[in-house]
């Protein structure tokens, strides 16, 4: 998002961290404005009405409450509100960040129960696998197959071996809002990242790492980002040796291919 719409999606993650810290249910108010989100999807009217800078934000509250006040939970409304009475560059960045504040919903859930790890480990693990599998990708990206026969999809793929909060996100993300599978799981990845101020580095090795080595390469790239650091791990058998590692723009590439590369290029000279 750009210009105001930035601001506003501050405003309306804000609103939604301030309602689960009044003690709403995590799980509830993400499926909830998920919910709200896809029902503005489809609704560029009254997408307009609920963001039009001219409109007093007491009467776009009104308009919200008269809509949806029978099948919102108090929490999930003044979330929206919260949004409703923002500056958006576009009106369909408002039900995106609606999305991102359910996605903060179920991130808080899993911090709770002590599974913030597991999620973005899942998430990642997810991506990569739709990734690797055309067919799936394809299947699950499809915009126009139903949203009921996707989410059923992932359910069967991951059965019990998730926790319930990955389950949701998974479902959420082959709605359909977005046309990049693989782009909305990471954005996924990010928000969890940012529950604990903590960043993401992409790692690929040709053979896993073990535990020693994983937080080893954990801990150094936190010195020296000063930040937490979460690993995703990327096993690629192309890699003859060394590590590539990127953390945000940052690429640091010690492969064996890239410094014989290096040693070639200084020979030529």
């Amino acid at each position: 998002m750009q210009g105001s719409s930035t601001g506003a999606l501050a405003a309306v993650v804000e609103a939604a961290d301030g309602q689960l810290s009044q003690g709403a249910d995590p799980t509830g108010l993400g499926e909830e404005l998920f919910s709200l989100a896809r029902a503005l999807d489809g609704a560029h009217s009254l997408r307009r009405a609920l963001t039009e800078p001219a409109v007093p934000k007491e009467a776009k509250a009104r308009l919200l409450r008269s809509l949806f006040g029978d099948r919102l939970s108090e929490p999930t409304l003044e979330v929206a509100e919260a949004g409703t009475g923002r500056r958006w560059s576009s009106p369909r960045d408002f039900p995106d960040a609606l999305e991102q504040a359910s996605v903060t919903a179920h991130v808080a859930r899993a911090d709770a129960e002590g599974r913030l790890d597991s999620l973005e480990d899942n998430l990642f693990r997810f991506a990569r696998i739709a990734e690797a599998s055309p067919g799936l990708r394809d299947a699950l990206g499809d915009m126009t197959a139903p949203w009921d026969g996707k989410r059923q999809l992932v359910h069967d793929l991951v059965g019990d071996k998730v926790d319930d909060a990955t389950t949701a996100l998974l479902g959420q993300a082959v709605a359909g809002r977005h046309r990049s599978l693989t782009s909305v799981l990471a954005t996924y990845q990010r928000v969890a990242a940012a529950r604990r101020d903590s960043m993401i580095a992409t790692v690929w090795v040709a053979a896993p790492l073990t535990d020693e080595h994983r937080d080893r390469l954990a801990q150094a790239l936190s010195r020296q980002h000063d930040k937490r650091i979460h690993l995703n791990v990327v096993v690629d058998t192309t890699v003859l040796g060394g590590v590539r590692v990127s953390v945000g723009d940052e690429v640091i590439d010690s492969t064996v291919e890239t410094r014989l590369k290096q040693a070639q290029r200084r020979l030529e000279r």
